[in-house]
């Protein structure tokens, strides 16, 4: 059976979310819409500038809370087969099963944005991102397009 979940994150004050590099493990913050419309198929990486698929572009806080609520829903699914096998099984004869106290699930904790980036624009694309103060320092390339 497949489920479908919807994560979702907040963005920060100035409405940019997190991305890091699973190369290189940069993060970086992209302007929301930006990057949800329909010509960004992929991005660069303003520290490596490596190409990449959005997707491929998951920060760890994001994982793990994909991780946890992927668990959760597994738990929830073993107990109603248990609770099954125990309904199931008083019917056979000479075979039961009780399936005991349930499996606790974890409890997960909304995700927030910090606000610890800097802004810098990118005149060839004329977009904004945010980078950590080296990567901005140094020459970065354009997330959109790539340009050093």
């Amino acid at each position: 059976m497949r489920k479908n979940f919807i994560i979702s994150k907040q963005s920060d004050f100035d409405g940019f979310n997190s991305f890091q590099c699973s190369l290189c493990g940069a993060g970086f913050k992209l302007d929301s819409e930006e990057v949800q419309a329909g010509d960004v198929l992929e991005l660069f990486c303003p520290s490596c500038g490596i190409p990449m698929p959005k997707s491929s572009y998951l920060t760890d806080d994001i994982l793990k809370h994909a991780r946890q609520v992927a668990k959760n829903e597994a738990i929830k699914e073993l107990s109603k087969i248990f609770k099954g096998l125990q309904k199931s099984s008083g019917k056979n004869n000479g075979l039961t099963f009780k399936a005991g106290k349930p499996i606790l699930t974890t409890n997960t904790t909304p995700l927030y944005e910090q606000d610890d980036l800097d802004e810098i624009k990118f005149t060839c694309c004329d977009k904004n991102a945010k980078l950590d103060i080296a990567d901005k320092i140094g020459n970065p390339f354009c997330p959109y397009c790539g340009v050093n």
